[in-house]
């Protein structure tokens, strides 16, 4: 009996230390590092949809119809920006980048610049904002935009290596790139995280790969510059 409790002991002892082995080996993916994964979209690059070539949209037209309704209807205001895009995705084209504003993130606008965004005096002022969230001469991975730059030494007071893409030049002009953060108080004492943010700072939430030549990178906010919105209503009679 007392060999038996002796052999009993042992065999729990032994368990005990397999299931620390193995949680010691278990693999820790940071929430940063899973917003990197990028996702596919099949389709065929051109997909017709009538005999007129003014009916035929390219498959990130299509792709953003699909998952991005909201953003979709205000880059239709912009001919230039499917036009940049048929171009940059086609046979001789060199790529491209899109950052797409969420449902969310339209929502988080609130009444006042929705109505702004949709009013035909504004048109002028929604196209310059659309036109900010496409880069038309470069397919952009995410992997590439959170990439440190190692040919420069690390910063003195301990804090990570910039990114080797601190702004990229859209159809609108440059936006900075920059490190998000999380945590703290009120804006105060966030912390970076890993991840990355583009314009003011919308953060990327996921991103996929359209075809062979774009990348789609969904943001939860606009990418194009604040003061853009000091320029709306200035057509607009006051009373009407």
């Amino acid at each position: 009996m007392r060999s038996m409790t002796i052999q009993l002991r042992a065999l729990l002892v032994i368990c005990a230390g397999a299931l620390c082995m193995t949680n010691a080996f278990q693999t820790t993916i940071s929430p940063a590092f899973a917003r990197s994964t990028t996702h596919l979209w099949d389709t065929q690059e051109v997909v017709s949809l009538g005999t007129d070539d003014s009916e035929k949209q390219t498959s990130v037209e299509l792709f953003l119809k699909e998952k991005f309704p909201d953003f979709h209807k205000l880059t239709s205001k912009n001919e230039d920006i499917w036009k940049t895009l048929a171009e940059a995705t086609g046979p001789t084209g060199s790529g491209c980048t899109v950052f797409a504003p969420n449902a969310e993130a339209f929502k988080n606008l609130g009444e006042k610049k929705l109505v702004q965004l949709e009013d035909a005096r504004n048109l002028e002022t929604a196209q310059k904002i659309s036109s900010y969230h496409v880069v038309p001469i470069e397919a952009v991975a995410y992997q590439k935009l959170r990439t440190e730059d190692w040919t420069i030494p690390k910063p003195a007071d301990g804090s990570p290596r910039p990114f080797t893409v601190r702004a990229l030049t859209t159809l609108g002009g440059e936006i900075p790139v920059g490190r998000s953060k999380s945590g703290g108080f009120m804006g105060m004492f966030a912390k970076e995280d890993g991840g990355a943010v583009v314009g003011p700072n919308s953060r990327i939430i996921a991103s996929f790969k359209v075809g062979e030549k774009c990348f789609v990178h969904e943001v939860d906010g606009l990418v194009s510059p604040e003061i853009l919105w000091r320029y709306f209503d200035q057509l607009r009679i006051p009373g009407f």
